[in-house]
């Protein structure tokens, strides 16, 4: 039976189905709902109910007091919704009231899938997952692995599996460790998350993604989380690569043109060269009038010449960036 659930007191809500935990159809729907363990240890998911019924569907090791009971307080890891419920409940609504985290995640998968990009998959402990908000980003290494800084490609709705997409950078220790040494097992220390190339959850205009190249990584991760939250408007991508040979993941964009009426993907080829594109090309490709730029919200992950480019006709005011080579 599907439920749904509002928190307060920000006003989100969403439905619940099944014995999904609060917490699980939360962070599913795309909320950044308070929490730690996700396992019933440390009672940071602690949230009131307000009104409804929920119940306990996994044992937790966290000790409710008498007090906290009597103001019903349940742990939203441990509990589903029996009936539409509402709860008083903690979220972080700025990169800023993400805590920072050390975890040892182990490699689950690495995919070469061609001489410039590396697909890597790591898994955290059940008990210790990432906390992070779409297009964050993590400093990898440790285990006699470089260190190194990689944006997450994944949604923050599954924080046990964070996927990279890592690019071959010729003289770079991380580059060359990932794509030489480092196989499925091995340990590895992820520190962050970090940077503020985040969604802005509360803007009503729809959304334009231009991503260059392994720019596609933290672009992938905003989109897969404005989906997750059911943005209003439309979604467009471009995803600029040398050829269509470059676009790795050029079947997962065509599937979501497919699946959604308000997605539209449009790749781009650049000639192989290193030659930026224009200003007009840039609009030619957007197919959005210099009058009507101020409707929409740019999120762009591209090198610094088609950044130039994107700063001189892209309204600041809209725009959010990421350079690629320039996470620190």
């Amino acid at each position: 039976m599907a439920t749904k659930v509002r928190i307060l007191p920000s006003g989100h809500e969403f439905v619940s189905e099944g014995n999904s935990t609060l917490l699980e159809a939360g962070l599913h729907a795309g909320l950044a709902l308070d929490y730690a363990c996700s396992n019933g240890n440390c009672g940071q998911c602690l949230a009131k109910i307000i009104s409804g019924e929920v119940q306990k569907v996994r044992h937790h090791d966290f000790i409710i007091s008498e007090s906290q009971r009597a103001n019903s307080n349940v742990l939203m890891c441990s509990n589903s919704a029996s009936t539409d419920v509402t709860l008083e409940a903690s979220e972080a609504l700025s990169s800023s009231e993400i805590p920072q985290q050390q975890i040892t995640a182990r490699v689950r998968n690495i995919e070469i899938v061609n001489d410039n990009v590396a697909l890597l998959h790591l898994k955290t402990p059940r008990t210790n997952r990432l906390r992070f908000l779409a297009g964050q980003h993590v400093r990898l290494g440790g285990n006699n692995m470089p260190k190194g800084t990689q944006p997450i490609s994944s949604c923050p709705c599954d924080d046990m599996n964070v996927h990279f997409q890592v690019p071959a950078i010729p003289g770079d220790e991380l580059s060359d460790y990932v794509f030489k040494q480092l196989k499925k097992g091995d340990a590895v220390e992820i520190n962050g998350p970090g940077g503020d190339f985040v969604l802005d959850e509360n803007s009503p205009r729809s959304l334009v993604f231009i991503a260059q190249n392994t720019g596609f990584g933290p672009i992938k991760s905003l989109i897969e989380h404005a989906m997750a939250l059911e943005v209003a408007g439309s979604m467009q991508l471009v995803w600029i690569t040398h050829s269509g040979e470059d676009r790795y993941q050029d079947n997962l964009c065509r599937s979501w043109q497919d699946a959604f009426d308000n997605f539209f993907y449009v790749p781009v080829d650049n000639d192989g060269d290193d030659v930026g594109l224009s200003a007009e090309s840039i609009l030619e490709l957007l197919d959005i009038k210099l009058d009507e730029l101020p409707g929409y919200d740019y999120y762009v992950a591209v090198d610094k010449a088609l950044l130039d480019t994107c700063l001189e006709i892209l309204p600041r005011d809209r725009l959010k960036t990421m350079q690629l080579g320039g996470v620190t």
